[in-house]
């Protein structure tokens, strides 16, 4: 049997000296191509979960590891990020004054290719989000499910195994998060890219194998998919 691809071993985290617990000794185990949803209420833990199981910040105690290398603070979290994983905000973070290809490219500048190897792999994944047309417009110029499509697209740059996601369709009108919800599945199914999504989107958490829900820094349960 294969190693979980992320694991987390009893991890705490506190904010404002320690008044405020966020997670709970949390302890987690997620295979490779998985598709896991994480809900709860606001202020259960769920961002602050997601945000030390992608490598954006460490716990103040307890462990980390994905694909068997340990979650450390400092330099390695950039290159752990760069390296394994992808993450799509619920406000998609794109560079206005670029285009949609350019901001697919941007994770794979510090990497010894051409402009042109990074132009072909960006639009191929522009391809996979349906966005091969639009792949030269401003940022500005395109719908908030474009701009989501094109933060899915970069997040896919570098190959990574798990891709975070943050209130994907937080920001999206119903019709528009659906069109993200069949996004997510198809390249989930086809692609075997695994998915880690907190949100408050019932329709997309039953689209995932598992889903987490949160409480007061815990999990409160698990859900079989319907």
């Amino acid at each position: 049997m294969n190693d979980p691809l992320v694991r987390v071993s009893k991890a705490k985290k506190t904010f404002e000296g320690g008044l405020v617990t966020a997670l709970d000794e949390v302890s987690l185990e997620i295979e490779a191509g998985s598709f896991v949803a994480i809900t709860g209420p606001s202020g259960s833990g769920k961002t602050t979960l997601l945000n030390i199981v992608g490598a954006m910040d460490v716990p103040d105690s307890g462990e980390v590891f994905i694909d068997g290398e340990l979650v450390a603070s400092g330099k390695e979290l950039d290159s752990i990020r760069a390296r394994k994983i992808g993450f799509v905000f619920q406000m998609h973070n794109l560079i206005p004054v670029l285009t949609a290809r350019q901001n697919v490219e941007i994770p794979m500048l510090p990497r010894p290719l051409t402009s042109a190897e990074r132009r072909t792999r960006a639009l191929q994944l522009l391809d996979e989000v349906k966005l091969e047309k639009r792949a030269e417009s401003s940022v500005l110029g395109l719908s908030g499910g474009e701009r989501q499509r094109v933060a899915i697209a970069r997040a896919l740059m570098n190959d990574p195994e798990l891709v975070f996601c943050d209130e994907p369709t937080g920001n999206l009108d119903t019709s528009t998060g659906d069109l993200i919800h069949d996004l997510i599945l198809e390249l989930n199914r086809e692609l075997g890219t695994g998915f880690i999504l907190v949100t408050h989107d019932q329709g997309l958490a039953s689209l995932a194998t598992r889903i987490l829900t949160m409480r007061d820094g815990r999990f409160e349960d698990e859900q079989a998919p319907a």
